[in-house]
């Protein structure tokens, strides 16, 4: 009697790997994209027209950075001020947001470049 044998065999690893570095790119395209547009909010007028109240020295433009984790983007400062800007301070300065609007703004770019 003649045996028959199917063998399957799984690329599960490969594929995985593959997905996980497409995504780990494609996080770092978004990262790129609202870091540059939220360095571009700290220095551009307000919707109005009128520039925000703070001096502009660069710093807070120039500290803005990616980070890409795991299966995630972190954009931010470590500008202490950067936070006051961006929700306002307890003195009821007024604020400014810059990276809020930067993400905002490029939902939809955001969106394509996770879809890939």
């Amino acid at each position: 009697m003649a045996e028959t044998y199917v063998t399957v065999k799984s690329y599960r690893d490969q594929i995985e790997g593959k997905l996980l570095a497409n995504l780990q790119k494609a996080l770092d395209d978004v990262g790129t994209l609202v870091e540059r547009q939220a360095k571009i909010n700290t220095t551009s007028p307000k919707p109005s027209g009128k520039a925000h109240d703070y001096v502009d020295t660069n710093r807070l433009a120039s500290s803005i950075t990616h980070v890409v984790g795991q299966g995630e983007v972190t954009i931010g400062t470590n500008v202490v001020y950067g936070k006051w800007l961006e929700f306002g301070h307890a003195d009821g300065s007024r604020h400014y947001p810059w990276l809020f609007p930067a993400v905002e703004s490029n939902r939809q770019n955001i969106i394509n470049l996770l879809k890939g």
